[in-house]
């Protein structure tokens, strides 16, 4: 995660990304847009531990949002 910001940094536990704004391409569904934001993602608790992922919210041309795992999403 090179060039990442891996704290959380609003209630909405974002967290700063160097494509932020910019076209990507999540090369798992090959659908392409721009980068809206990326969240931690609350999984669940294991031994009171947060489990969390990074998911990526991306807006195709069309306007619609789709989510892919962050760390797949490559700039275009």
């Amino acid at each position: 995660m090179e060039g990442w910001t891996t704290g959380f940094n609003t209630a909405f536990d974002h967290v700063d990304h160097p494509l932020l704004h910019k076209q990507v391409l999540d090369p798992t569904s090959g659908r392409e847009g721009k980068l809206m934001a990326v969240c931690h993602e609350t999984l669940g608790y294991v031994e009171g531990a947060r489990r969390t992922a990074l998911t990526a919210y991306i807006r195709s041309t069309d306007g619609r949002e789709f989510t892919a795992v962050a760390t797949k999403v490559v700039a275009t």
